[in-house]
């Protein structure tokens, strides 16, 4: 049960403050070496009880940068697709 950040993240800091179980980390603390944010799935809820979808797919200025993870709790989630789809 979490979203995933993918590569086209551009580093904005947009999502950072919206995530309200602060489940997002910035490239500097992401656990994979890779240099872009992460999101822990240990503490993830993809807003579930907050928000009707995900705050930072919400804030986030890139399509399709924060995806579904793999087992989406959210319902109508699909994995792998956007989050948010314009």
């Amino acid at each position: 049960m979490a979203v995933i950040i993918t590569d086209t993240c551009i580093s904005c800091d947009a999502c950072l403050d919206e995530c309200p179980t602060e489940s997002i980390v910035d490239n500097d603390e992401n656990p994979t070496g890779e240099d872009i944010y992460y999101v822990n799935p240990e503490t993830c809820t993809e807003c579930a009880g907050d928000h009707d979808q995900p705050a930072c797919a919400e804030a986030c200025p890139t399509e399709g940068c924060i995806v579904w993870g793999e087992n989406p709790t959210t319902e109508g989630a699909v994995a792998g697709q956007p989050c948010i789809e314009d």
